[in-house]
């Protein structure tokens, strides 16, 4: 590199810095903003305003909770959604099969998202009953702490204990529960 080729580029860094500083200042500038329009004082009475984090009525999901089913799901292809929680968390099936080879078993580990990082493993627990029928059931529990995240999902790196299948899980209902007290 020459001299004029390092005197340019230095004058160029101390360009792009300087335009950069002045961005983030203008950009971090303090100022009011005009109050909208469309703000108002709620009236807890008004028809049609619904209480979001009550809690559930009797027979009712909670809040925190969740259900869906899974379809064609092979080992490690495929994460739960994601949902809030950093203590207790219970995952039931219901009705399970595999479209190749009849099933037996599905291995549900459990993560918790840490951001910035590599995603705690909570473990995994293997679901055996949901398979005997199209109604039958397993559930498991994680009781559990992470620091540094707040939530979680869950995956499936095994079918019939192996990881290297061409099968795929179908589950009629997947529930969720983030409540210990029920």
């Amino acid at each position: 590199m020459t001299r004029t080729t390092q005197r340019c580029a230095v004058l160029i860094a101390a360009l792009v810095a300087t335009t950069l500083v002045g961005t983030i200042t203008s950009a971090s500038a303090k100022g009011t903003q005009p109050k909208s329009r469309d703000s108002y004082v709620t009236n807890p009475n008004d028809p049609g305003l619904i209480e979001l984090y009550s809690a559930p009525e009797p027979g009712q999901i909670g809040p925190m909770n969740w259900d869906g089913a899974i379809g064609g799901w092979g080992p490690g292809n495929f994460e739960s959604r994601h949902w809030a929680d950093n203590d207790y968390t219970e995952i039931q099936f219901i009705g399970c099969s595999l479209d190749v080879g009849g099933g037996k078993s599905a291995g549900v580990k459990l993560w918790q998202a840490i951001p910035f990082n590599l995603d705690a493993d909570m473990g995994m627990q293997t679901y055996y009953n949901c398979f005997t029928g199209p109604d039958a059931s397993t559930r498991a529990y994680w009781n559990g702490y992470y620091a540094g995240g707040d939530n979680r999902y869950f995956t499936i790196p095994q079918l019939n204990g192996s990881i290297y299948t061409r099968a795929h899980l179908y589950v009629k209902r997947v529930y969720v529960d983030t409540a210990l007290a029920d």
